[in-house]
């Protein structure tokens, strides 16, 4: 059984998920879930598919997605993730702009790809896609990396380090992304309720969190992702725990809904179970109360 009955933030193979929509929720009942957020990288494609799997197992699957920004130096930005919940998966107004944004997406993978057989790598374009179920991610690429070159590389962690990272010889921009102020902006227009995901996570990069959430509420974002696995995730295994309180004691000063979850992927290095991190009932009843405050 699960430590926690709702776990607000999970992700399909609709984006870099291991598990398909439907597979995640059986999962997810299988733990004892009540409730269950699907939040893919840039796209809903999961949503529909989740939302069905979860009135035949009981569950309640909460819509939501997760959008990367782009970097803005001069607000102390490093190219947020930022959460929307509670919003339509079929509003046009938000779909539109995913296929903008999933297009930049695409090109930027494939000019990654380019750069990477710059350095001698024999990978294509194809084979990297023929892995990609709904919008392509650097983990499509690491895991052929990973496979057509097991001798070279350790481990998919080792790849992102020397390739696939922000800092790393393989990075490239994309060509389109959205500022956190658009997204937030998008979120709100659709009825969403936009979140700043995981700031903890964001010391990595040398930032300081606090700033950042401080930063993210006067561009307007209305809530922050307390309850995260900081200690154990899979994007900062060596972070401890600590920022949990500290954010929490922050977004009571800042009147931001609060809200938790794994960040649950599946992919079989990740020490984190789905629901180990997440919301009470009296939590996620105060998270509705505030969208529904905040929309009206």
């Amino acid at each position: 059984m699960s430590h926690y009955q709702i776990d607000l933030h999970s992700h399909t193979t609709a984006s870099d998920g291991i598990l398909t929509p439907t597979k995640l929720v059986e999962h997810a009942a299988q733990q004892g879930l009540t409730v269950l957020g699907i939040a893919d990288h840039d796209t809903v494609a999961g949503v529909n598919e989740a939302v069905a799997a979860g009135q035949q197992h009981g569950l309640e699957v909460m819509p939501a997605i997760e959008f990367s920004t782009r970097h803005e130096p001069d607000k102390m930005f490093i190219g947020l993730h930022l959460l929307g919940y509670f919003i339509d998966p079929n509003s046009a107004t938000l779909l539109e702009m995913i296929e903008k944004v999933r297009q930049g997406r695409v090109n930027q993978k494939i000019r990654q790809i380019e750069k990477l057989q710059s350095f001698g790598f024999n990978i294509m374009v194809d084979e990297v896609f023929a892995r990609v179920k709904g919008v392509p991610g650097r983990p499509h690429i690491a895991a052929t990396l990973l496979e057509k070159y097991p001798d070279r590389f350790a481990s998919i962690q080792h790849i992102f380090e020397e390739y696939l990272g922000s800092q790393a010889k393989a990075h490239v921009k994309r060509s389109f992304v959205l500022s956190v102020g658009e997204v937030i902006e998008l979120v709100k227009q659709v009825g969403g309720l936009p979140v700043l995901a995981h700031p903890g996570v964001y010391a990595n990069d040398g930032f300081d969190p606090l700033t950042i959430v401080r930063n993210a509420h006067k561009e307007g974002v209305e809530g922050v992702e307390v309850w995260y696995p900081y200690a154990q995730s899979h994007h900062a295994p060596s972070m401890t725990s600590n920022w949990v309180s500290q954010i929490d004691q922050l977004a009571d000063e800042l009147n931001l809904l609060k809200t938790g979850g794994t960040d649950f992927h599946g992919r079989p290095h990740e020490t984190v179970a789905l629901g180990e991190q997440g919301l009470t009932e009296a939590q996620f009843d105060n998270l509705k109360q505030g969208w529904r405050k905040n929309r009206t």
